[in-house]
């Protein structure tokens, strides 16, 4: 495990190695022992190979309060044209305890001084105003701009470090993209997020129980799937007869809300 002492007081940036294991919370996910665990760390492993970086701050009285995730714009697992930047997946705080110390700030320049150092045109990530993904004040205050929005409320910030770079952007065609998956329910998961282990497995029963489906179930396994997703996020969603009624992780509860009230699907054997 590497560290390197950051000029703030009491708070090294720990960055993983592959022999982590156990050692280090994912994503707010501490037991190594679950499922959601490993999936999530072994994913990582794989993904080192491709400049993946995972970096998470720690305090001398609180432990790990943070997490950074980034690997070079043409490895992204996200639906963008990033080539020659780093791309940030995924980024936070643990905002109860430590809002308003600066930590975020923390490591978006830890990745930057890599992204430099790398000899990258800039820095680029995806936020969004809804749930489940970071809000882009955080990236604003940062020096980031906005440089491209995608429905609902998806954006893609860039900070530059050359002027004349090309400017990342989504690669769109969304429609045509979602067309290709037919009729019927299909789950889009990947590695990238530990939480869609819960969720596959959650959505796949409650289908098969409650409503008499067979979902069909998508695993992206490599960057270049992600990249090719019929929406920004492209981790994690769900579709049904060519249309994309989640955008993220969801919970069972959700999932009936949208078979239901959204889509009017009728329970099975509904007394």
């Amino acid at each position: 495990m590497k560290t390197s002492q950051k000029p703030q007081t009491q708070v090294q940036i720990i960055e993983m190695t592959p022999k982590d294991a156990g050692k280090v919370p994912l994503c707010g996910h501490k037991n190594p022992s679950k499922e959601t665990y490993q999936h999530k760390f072994q994913w990582i492993k794989k993904r080192m190979s491709e400049g993946l970086k995972v970096k998470m701050p720690k305090t001398q009285d609180e432990g790990i309060v943070g997490y950074i995730e980034y690997v070079p714009g043409e490895h992204a697992w996200r639906a963008v044209n990033a080539e020659g930047y780093m791309f940030i997946h995924c980024i936070y705080i643990q905002w109860k305890r430590c809002k308003g110390r600066g930590y975020g700030t923390l490591l978006i320049k830890e990745c930057m001084k890599d992204a430099k150092n790398a000899d990258m045109n800039g820095v680029a990530v995806v936020t969004r105003e809804g749930t489940w993904m970071v809000g882009k004040e955080l990236f604003l205050k940062n020096g980031f701009e906005e440089v491209e929005k995608a429905l609902p409320d998806f954006s893609l910030l860039v900070k530059k470090f050359k002027k004349s770079a090309p400017t990342p952007s989504f690669k769109g065609q969304w429609d045509n993209k979602l067309k290709k998956f037919g009729k019927g329910l299909t789950i889009i998961t990947s590695g990238q997020c530990p939480h869609n282990v819960t969720m596959v497995n959650d959505i796949v029963q409650i289908a098969k129980d409650r409503y008499g489906i067979e979902p069909r179930i998508v695993e992206y396994k490599s960057y270049r799937q992600a990249q090719n997703a019929p929406w920004p996020y492209a981790v994690a969603g769900l579709l049904y007869d060519g249309k994309l009624v989640a955008d993220h992780t969801i919970s069972g509860t959700r999932f009936r809300l949208i078979m239901e009230r959204e889509i009017g699907i009728d329970v099975k054997n509904k007394c």
